[in-house]
């Protein structure tokens, strides 16, 4: 006769887990343990993260003025094109 449960490996967390044949649940977890960070790694940690957040923000400041310059292009541009002599052009509702 066969065993009345199954050991595995979370591919995610890498915790063993023995669950039960029949019900599917698990019985039994033994989570990895987790390395110990000193504080200064977390501070180096954070303040790299800092800089990635302060450069991709220039990234995105110099991109919206880019697009903003653009835009403004092809609004004079499109101004340009306007019929100056006023006439509109007719809309269904002004022959009411």
């Amino acid at each position: 006769m066969g065993s009345n449960s199954i050991d595995t490996v979370c591919p995610c967390c890498e915790t063993k887990l023995k669950i039960d044949v029949k019900t599917g649940e698990v019985i039994w977890q033994e989570e990895k343990p987790k390395p110990v960070v000193s504080l200064t790694d977390m501070v180096k940690g954070l303040s790299s993260r800092q800089k990635e957040q302060e450069q991709l923000f220039k990234k995105r400041s110099e991109t919206q003025k880019d697009r903003n310059r653009l835009l403004d292009e092809k609004f004079k541009e499109a101004q340009k094109h306007v019929d100056k002599s006023g006439d509109r052009p007719l809309r269904d509702f002004d022959f009411d």
